[in-house]
């Protein structure tokens, strides 16, 4: 690296232009290419009105809404469609197929908005069209095509219809029901890979799916079917079942069949039901809905049935997620909207059906570097236009040919221009040196607090168990390296392992670290000898005897394993129980007691006293965290320390270098090592990714101003991440610097180049499209609250951390009034006592309210500095479904009985109200499982999930051990089970359905997160029953509003 190599992590600060006090505006970032103003006079765009009948008197019967439209086209009727005969068409002048491109003077025109399409029809390429709807003049979209003679046939991304709905007999129509309607179908475009040729507004009509991305429509057949992109006549087809798939490699890539997505929605809409609520674009009144998460959530679900057979060549939403579905075309609408503009991202998430593409050449664009996508504009057979800089490029004859098959293949059927997200494996022009060998060091605490808290035989055990499944090939290293107050090496290079003491902490130096990073197959068995033999009962032969160390030279420690490890980089596992108190007082490795127990429970008048709490007491980690990232070495941090451990300085040398922490001190002992050798076990067997660099590209005239999550910033753009693990998550922020009126959508495109655990260089890349919108309206109806809550978090830590905490819950309550006035105003039907708000952002309050109640950010309750760290630390780098899980956890009623053993009940509001008398609820906060028992319950779900009969005789964890007695304490270690005994579901498993379907539950939630929870079972009396309570969000507490009185504030708030 460079002497350059200087860290730019930045943080949000406060802008006085916006009223909720969140950062978004920056300076322009300068960008090479500026937008050339869009050719000729743009079309009118046509605007739609929707007319509902009256509604039936039959509560079975069905409306269909009618379009009523001022455009110069009409909709015409299926039958009306399918009674259309086709005619033949004349050449079309080779002129028009370079609208966009000037041969002269080499100039990139941006794409002009697309007309709206007349007619929902395959373009052909027998020289043949459709004819015009209702005698209706043509337009661009209907002008005649040239024969095949003189173009490359039409290409398109979208996968082969396979179901011929013509051919279907239809439903027998009920008596009274109304004639079946045509499927209204929006006028909005979509840009798939296509044809310079093939007019803007030429595609089949659109409908939004999940994203409020347009999605393609089969078009009804006219004795013609699809096959591979290609327009084939009835006359030709050989069986009407089978349809050409795209294929490569051997693989085929083709989607499932695809069915009208606002078929599936108007099937499943009530006649109590509104064009507005179809489509998420209804007004809630806040002040009178109830249980309006438990009914979000009930239609959320029903959305995803209704759209699982949807096709979408974007990335799936749990890797990419934008705040905004629908992107405003100017910063001035940005900023009326009042609403954040961001990305969430899951770049490395575990995901088998992503394509892996080898033995093929990577086609970039040769300005931007953007990975060709499916959303490219296709020119010809030979050349594609960039969708972010809109430059032309070159297609190269290696990407038209299968070696397996050695044919010549159609690029359309490529998974690089079908799939949102796709991997490469990369040659040898992406590295910089050879790729490095998996390398892990564990660097653990073997103090007197360490084997109190008794991990080090769940640590070996686990290493023992998992030592197969370690990521890597023949050339992985292991190395192990203990401190107290003295460190402690392991010789595991001769033919017994070694025990080595270095006293001298002050002056390390560095023994021949050949034999203490050792090959794991030619070693393997001295690495199993010092799992089985010496580990366990380390630092004693005798596990009986008390060990009197109770020195941490963590910072020595951690120093010669950045040694050991600079020369190959790799992974630190830094394994903490104590404070660090030995070492060179004068570099900043020793730390003190910064918390005062009696004030923990901080209220609103001495926020500005947490602040300097919060953030690193020394620079020393946070400097060699930005050595090791510079020499690709991560490390993550395991704290077990049950007192004050500094995890906000000692954190950082996981923040900085892509490393990640996990907290073990708000874990109750009966759970804690059980938890432990579980999460290990997952950590040592979860795939990795060495020396990874991401980089986020974006359409000319947005940029991205901020990041959150643990990396090391390297330029605008450009993340470092030593490693990348499939556990965490990142938030960037997005600015409009340039207008986006020239465009229908842009397009955000994540790149992250990394070295797998068996050497192979690997590029994994995301690609989301969004429309571009013109009015506020539209901007509000797109929003995703849960993108939006996500990172209005991460902006809030950050506010926390370079202001203070009564900023950031001040700035997060001030996000809600301003979303509540800019829908105020465009909303004039609202009542003047009403607060109303849009669908798409109805939960905002509910959200910012458990916020407010939230570990990282609550007052009035009493809060270790480490958990509100660790708490803070956690909504960084969560992705975004864990973290919505983990800012507003689910209650479940678990009392009701399941129809089958794979059904989830629906979550219920956070209200007490909510708990009835005779239930049994279990509550998933992400860190914890709650089962709580209410006392009338009924005997029989006692017997048959606890196998009890009375209410008093169900296991209680309020009656277990104290939490100031760590579990292998010398008065508690005769009565405490060894860990391999210790299970963290302690439910009984019983042969019944109610115990099997509880049971299936519970653990289809843990499959859901990476590391395991804690578990509490808890009756109605429990002396831990506030633990339970504290979740209730919706109820009042001592420092905080319920949410009716919330509601009430943001009311004062609006009329203030």
């Amino acid at each position: 690296m460079n002497n350059n190599y200087t860290n730019n992590y930045n943080n949000s600060n406060y802008n006085p232009k916006l009223n909720n006090g969140f950062n978004t505006d920056v300076n322009p970032m300068p960008n090479g290419y500026q937008p050339f103003p869009a050719a000729g006079p743009q079309p009118q765009q046509p605007t739609h009105q929707y007319n509902y009948p009256p509604m039936a008197q039959s509560s079975t019967a069905r409306v269909a809404p009618t379009l009523a439209t001022n455009s110069v086209y009409s909709q015409p009727s299926g039958d009306q469609l399918r009674h259309q005969t086709q005619t033949s068409v004349p050449h079309m002048a080779s002129k028009q197929f370079n609208l966009n491109y000037n041969e002269s003077n080499n100039q990139y025109l941006p794409p002009m908005r697309s007309q709206p399409p007349t007619q929902p029809a395959v373009l052909p390429t027998n020289g043949q069209t459709l004819p015009p709807m209702a005698n209706q003049p043509l337009h661009q979209s209907q002008q005649p095509l040239p024969t095949p003679q003189s173009v490359a046939p039409v290409l398109q991304t979208r996968p082969p219809i396979q179901q011929h709905l013509h051919h279907q007999p239809l439903p027998a129509q009920k008596p009274g029901a109304p004639p079946p309607q045509p499927p209204f179908q929006s006028p909005l475009p979509v840009q798939p890979a296509r044809l310079a040729s093939e007019p803007m507004g030429s595609q089949p009509a659109n409908h939004y799916n999940s994203y409020g991305q347009n999605q393609a429509i089969p078009p009804p057949h006219m004795n013609s079917y699809s096959n591979a992109g290609h327009t084939v006549p009835s006359a030709h087809r050989l069986n009407d079942a089978v349809t050409a798939q795209p294929t490569y490699n051997g693989v085929s890539y083709s989607q499932p069949p695809n069915i009208d997505p606002l078929t599936n929605k108007m099937g499943s809409m009530s006649v109590n039901q509104t064009w507005g609520q179809m489509w998420n674009q209804e007004s809630v009144n806040l002040m009178t809905e109830k249980d309006i998460r438990t009914k979000a959530v009930m239609s959320e679900q029903q959305r995803a049935a209704n759209s699982q057979n949807d096709f979408d060549s974007n990335c799936h939403k749990e890797i990419m997620r934008s705040t905004l579905t629908k992107v405003p075309d100017s910063t001035s609408l940005l900023q009326k909207s009042r609403l954040p503009f961001g990305i969430l991202i899951h770049p490395f998430k575990s995901d088998d059906d992503i394509p892996i593409i080898q033995d093929s050449p990577i086609v970039r664009c040769r300005s931007c570097r953007t990975y060709i996508n499916p959303y490219v504009r296709l020119l010809d057979q030979r050349r594609w236009q960039c969708n972010l800089c809109l430059r032309i490029n070159e297609i190269p004859e290696e990407f038209l040919y299968d070696y397996n098959t050695r044919q010549t293949i159609d690029c359309t059927s490529r998974p690089e221009l079908n799939y949102g997200s796709i991997e490469y494996i990369a040659s040898v022009e992406y590295m910089v040196r050879p790729p490095q060998p998996a390398a892990y060091l564990f660097v653990f605490d073997c103090s007197r607090h360490a084997t109190q808290v008794g991990y080090i035989p769940s640590l070996a055990r686990a290493l023992t168990q998992c030592l197969e499944q370690i990521p890597g090939d023949s050339r992985t290293l292991i190395g192990f390296i203990a401190f107290d107050s003295r460190l402690h090496f392991f010789n595991l290079g001769d033919k017994q392992p070694i025990h080595l003491v270095m006293p001298d902490i002050q002056d390390v130096f560095l023994p021949n670290y050949e034999n203490i990073l050792v090959n794991l197959q030619s070693k393997r068995a001295q690495i199993e000898e010092f799992l089985t033999e010496i580990l366990p009962t380390f630092p004693l032969d005798n596990p009986n005897d008390v060990v009197y160390d109770t020195g941490s030279a963590l910072g020595a420690a951690l120093t010669v394993a950045y040694k050991v490890l600079s020369s190959l980089g790799g992974r630190i596992t830094l394994i903490q129980a104590t404070l660090p108190n030995i070492g060179n007082t004068s570099d900043g490795s020793v730390l003190t007691n910064r918390e005062d127990p009696n004030k923990r429970t901080i209220n609103s008048n001495n926020l500005n006293a947490l602040t300097p709490l919060l953030n690193p007491g020394t620079d020393f980690y946070k400097k060699l965290s930005l050595e090791c990232s510079e020499h690709q070495i991560a490390v993550d941090l395991f704290d077990l320390s049950s007192s004050y451990s500094d995890l906000a300085t000692v954190g950082s040398v996981s923040k900085f270098s892509g490393g990640s922490i996990h907290y073990y001190g708000g874990s109750p002992p009966s759970c804690l090592l059980a938890r432990f050798e579980a999460d290990m076990r997952h950590y040592l067997q979860r795939n990795i990714g060495f020396e990874a660099v991401m980089r986020m590209r974006c359409t000319r005239g947005l940029s991205i101003h901020t990041f959150h999550g643990n990396f090391f910033v390297r330029s605008t753009d450009l993340l470092a991440l030593p490693n990348v693990n499939p556990d965490s998550g990142y938030g960037m922020q997005i600015s409009i610097d340039e207008d986006l009126k020239d465009y229908t959508n842009v397009c955000f495109q994540a790149a992250i180049l990394y070295t797998s655990a068996n050497g192979e260089r690997r590029i994994r890349v995301h690609t989301l499209s969004l429309p571009v919108v013109t009015t506020i309206g539209d901007v509000i109806h797109s929003a995703d609250q849960e993108a939006i809550i996500c990172l209005l978090s991460k902006m809030a830590v950050d506010r926390s951390l370079t202001s203070s905490m009564s900023d950031a819950r001040e700035a997060l309550i001030n996000a809600v009034v301003d979303i509540l006035n800019t829908y105020r105003a465009i909303n004039t039907s609202a009542g003047g006592g009403a607060l109303v708000m849009s669908s798409a952002t109805r939960l905002m309050p509910l959200y910012v309210l458990a916020l407010i109640k939230h570990t990282a950010f609550r007052v009035g309750i009493s809060t270790k500095i480490d958990e509100r760290v660790f708490a803070m630390e956690r909504i960084k780098s969560l992705p975004l479904k864990q973290l919505m899980t983990y800012i507003y956890p689910n209650l479940y009623a678990i009392h009701n009985s399941f129809s089958n053993e794979n059904e989830r009940p629906t979550p219920v509001q956070l209200s007490f109200a909510n708990i009835e008398r005779n239930g049994v609820y279990l509550l998933d906060t992400y860190d914890n499982l709650f089962v709580y028992i209410c006392k009338s319950v009924h005997p029989q779900w006692l017997a048959e999930v606890f196998n009890v009969t009375q209410w008093a005789l169900i296991p209680d964890d309020g009656e277990a051990t104290p939490t100031n007695q760590m579990p292998n304490s010398p008065q508690l270690r005769q009565q405490t089970p060894e860990p391999e005994e210790r299970e963290i579901i302690r439910l009984p498993q019983l042969e019944n359905m109610t115990s099997k379907r509880i049971h299936s539950f519970i653990n289809s939630l843990i499959k859901e997160r990476p590391f395991q929870p804690n578990f509490h079972i808890l009756r109605e009396d429990s002396r831990l029953r506030y633990a339970f309570l504290q979740y209730m969000y919706d109820d009042r507490n001592e420092s905080a509003f319920s949410y009716y009185e919330f509601l009430q504030h943001l009311q004062q708030q609006i009329k203030n």
